[in-house]
């Protein structure tokens, strides 16, 4: 699925221009972009860039018709006679502009009025307030590539593939769409006041198609049903205002119109952001007039707002008084029209719809069912991915349409054609890093040749089962080897599931290997090809690494992990560093050092059902607001009686979130303690995380060397708060990139207790222990080209140390919405 999005984004052979033009706002004459524009009753069509022009590409001297249809969310729909060679100019006229039922009057706006009593009777008619209610819900979502024009058809990197438009489709404005997913789910849904719990139940799930791994993401998200009582509305991650907000005049402008409906009186009223890019809906509702409950409403956005790859968004609910008393959801429909290139004049990407009905309401009875026990929020029945054909055809609302019929058959011919698997292949390759090969991956190449200053070269080569493979064992082992330390390295992992559900699970690990002391699971590998060229500086901190891990690790519940591990490491030093100490006052080193025995970790990621034992692990660092914190414990015990050449009690604590600070954006903070008792190497102390690579690393100090401190007992903190688009967005021009601006400050609180300050075992040259707190303080600019990220930093204290910054300016890269 990504693939295909993917190929559609890339450059073809031009044709011949048959019209040119721009499309701008009618009275402001400022440009349109993005707007849709076609020949009617034709596939062909384009898309406006950000200045509102289009040029119209045809293959014969001749139109193959004469009107040109213009279409742009928040716009009514222009259509104009046009002749070949055309150059026009369009006025689009916004909606809210030709609404002759408005009523304005001097002082007061009307809508307010009606406003102020919708928001008084906000408590009674939210259905979250009542004491319980539960429903059945039927959902059916369906992903499909659009604005698939001519060119894209030739595309030469798609050509092998022309069977695939025989499913394509047109809507009716003329974006000609090809269907490649269909996810249906029946569900029944339960909610509880007091004390406050909801469950949903998956009864029944079916997935035809094309399912990516991120395809899987936007499914995920359209999942969601928003509560328009609610005064924010998180949608792809962003925080929207409610029109229902309890401070709706801060947001939105309102207008009023009343009228009378098969049952009785109504107010419509539209609403519009109080500013033109405010993150915040187009939209328009109706109400009732006895209880200003919500009969239905619709909320758009589009690609004026700052979200990125969205075209436009819609919600549209439908609310019935399902027992003469309250008014609840019945219908849902959203669309999204989502893009891979903004600024693309073939603007491909891919429509996600999703249309769920909602019956069989009980409200306010037996608030203490059996089906709350339990902490996770969604569960899924057993069995429910294998009904039949006739199981659904029984449960759905409608009929399955043609192009939604033909998207299996489609599907089989592409997972069966030698040319789409291999191209398959070379995408998941530049994408992952790993090449699929029968049950295995080959991989990661990334890391198949690196140069350091400890082994100058370095080549190495690895595999690792499929991910999706069914055996419950599963494993990843690489061998490497160093051209100027002359040793081979190798690296080995296990891990075996010992139950149907994946609760209990047990796994070895091998290595011995090179590791960098100080340096996060953030950062790019160790061994990654461009840590070859994005490092600051000569550091000193590389040692051997020689490791045994056995663990048993089990799932006590949907988010909470305990891991018992026993372990074995012994630390050597490169030809740069060596491992110092004194005995009877004589200076020695020493070739190793051991640490063995046993830690027992218990960690908690409210409702994440892909935790891991990990203490540290890439997959808790994925953006993800949960309503706890994230909460990590580790003890860990090393003795002689285990073979260790040092004995430590090691106890480490860690507590993170992502908290949603509504118009505000988004504030996350990150939060670890420990402290070793023990004498102990340096080796064996915490070694706060640092980074000398050009990168900005968002979990290590980004001004502070590896090694420049140790400490056995610390804390260290990391807050930041994100603006998302709320400061970028209010400076004019400016707010046309989507710049997102945030600050942040982290700190390092650490000491060394009296054991550890002796002599007996010495510090490397260039590291200390800490006099004051280490603090590095600044701000930035994210979602730049959608991918950078640039942070400035400041080092507030021990700026006069050698080689040390006090301020740099560093980028990075990641994808968000």
């Amino acid at each position: 699925m990504v693939l295909l999005i993917c190929w559609s984004a890339l450059p073809v052979m031009s044709q011949s221009m048959g019209l040119t033009g721009k499309v701008v706002e009618a009275g402001s004459l400022e440009p349109v972009p993005f707007a849709h524009v076609f020949l009617k009753g034709t596939q062909v069509g384009t898309s406006t860039n950000m200045d509102g022009e289009f040029s119209l590409n045809i293959k014969a001297n001749t139109l193959p018709s004469d009107t040109l249809v213009i279409t742009s969310l928040g716009f009514l729909t222009q259509r104009i006679k046009v002749r070949n060679g055309d150059e026009v100019e369009v006025q689009l006229v916004t909606e809210s502009r030709m609404m002759d039922d408005l009523v304005v009057k001097a002082g007061v706006n009307p809508a307010y009025a009606v406003m102020d009593q919708i928001v008084r009777r906000k408590k009674q008619n939210n259905p979250d307030q009542l004491d319980n209610y539960s429903c059945e819900e039927y959902a059916k979502i369906r992903f499909d590539l659009n604005h698939l024009t001519e060119k894209v058809k030739n595309n030469i990197i798609l050509k092998p593939f022309d069977y695939i438009w025989d499913n394509t489709d047109t809507t009716s404005d003329g974006v000609s769409y090809l269907p490649v997913l269909l996810v249906e789910k029946q569900s029944e849904h339960y909610y509880r006041q007091s004390p406050k719990k909801q469950k949903s139940v998956v009864l029944a799930k079916n997935v035809t198609g094309l399912p990516g791994p991120k395809i899987l993401e936007f499914v995920e998200e359209l999942y969601f049903t928003p509560n328009v009582y609610d005064d924010f509305v998180v949608i792809l991650d962003k925080n929207f205002p409610s029109p229902l907000n309890s401070n709706y005049k801060f947001h939105y402008e309102y207008y009023l119109d009343s009228s009378m409906s098969a049952v009785g009186k109504e107010y419509q009223l539209s609403f519009q952001p109080k500013q033109k890019r405010e993150l915040a809906f187009v939209g328009e509702m109706k109400v009732d007039s006895a209880s200003y409950a919500v009969k239905s409403i619709s909320l758009r956005f589009d690609i004026m707002a700052n979200v990125n790859f969205v075209r436009s968004y819609l919600v549209e609910q439908q609310y019935q008084n399902v027992d003469g008393q309250h008014w609840m959801l019945t219908s849902s429909y959203v669309l999204g029209d989502y893009t891979v290139i903004e600024n693309s004049s073939d603007l491909t990407g891919f429509f996600g719809r999703k249309n769920a009905t909602f019956s069989h309401y009980v409200i306010n009875d037996a608030p203490f069912k059996p089906i709350y026990e339990g902490v996770a929020v969604v569960v899924e029945s057993d069995g429910a991915m294998n009904h039949d054909e006739n199981y659904w055809a029984g449960i759905r609302q409608d009929t399955l349409n043609v192009k939604e019929e033909g998207i299996r058959q489609m599907v089989d011919q592409l997972e069966t054609d030698p040319d789409f698997i291999l191209r398959k292949n070379i995408a998941l390759g530049i994408a992952t890093g790993y090449v699929p090969w029968n049950k295995f991956e080959i991989g990661d190449f990334y890391t198949f040749y690196s140069n350091n200053y400890v082994e100058d070269s370095r080549l190495k080569f690895g595999f690792r089962t499929h991910q999706n493979w069914s055996f419950p064992l599963s494993a990843s082992i690489y061998g490497a080897y160093g051209f100027r330390d002359e040793k081979w390295k190798y690296g080995l992992q296990t891990a075996l599931r010992l139950d149907k559900a994946n609760k209990m699970r047990m796994g070895l690990g091998v290595k011995d290997d090179i590791i960098q002391l100080g340096r996060s699971i953030n950062a790019l590998p160790i061994d990654h090809v461009l840590t070859s060229f994005v490092q600051i500086g000569n550091s000193v901190s590389r040692v051997y690494e020689q490791r045994y891990d056995a663990y048993f690790e089990r799932v006590l519940g949907t988010g909470l992990i305990a891991r018992a591990n026993y372990f074995r490491v012994q630390l050597s030093p490169t030809d740069t560093v060596s491992f110092r100490e004194r005995n009877e006052g004589q200076l020695i080193e020493q070739s190793n050092y051991t640490a063995s025995g046993i830690d027992l970790t218990v960690k908690f990621n409210s409702q994440n059902k892909d935790i891991n034992g990990d203490f540290y692990s890439r997959t808790d660092l994925k953006k993800v607001f949960r309503r706890y914190p994230d909460i990590a414990l580790q003890w860990q015990y090393s003795g002689q009686e285990f073979g260790a050449d040092v004995t430590y009690h090691k106890l480490t604590g860690q507590m993170s979130q992502y908290l949603r600070t509504r118009k505000w954006g988004y504030f996350k903070y990150a939060v670890e303690a420990g402290l070793t008792e023990g004498s102990v190497p340096y080796l064996f102390m915490n070694t706060p995380f640092s980074n000398q690579l050009v990168l900005y690393d968002d979990m290590a100090f980004n001004l502070m060397h590896y090694l420049e401190y140790v400490a056995d007992r610390y804390v260290t903190a990391n807050v930041q708060q994100h603006f998302d688009g709320l400061i970028m967005d209010r400076i004019p021009l400016v707010n046309r990139l989507k710049w997102r601006s945030f600050v942040f400050a982290k700190g390092y609180w650490g000491q060394l207790s009296d054991l550890n300050k002796g002599d007996q075992y010495l510090l490397p040259s260039q590291t200390s222990r800490l006099t004051q707190p280490y603090y590095e303080v600044g701000f930035g600019l994210e979602n730049i080209f959608k991918i950078a990220r640039i942070d400035f930093v400041w080092r507030l204290n021990d700026t006069t140390l050698p080689d040390s910054y006090n301020f740099i300016v560093k980028p990075s890269f990641r994808f968000s919405f």
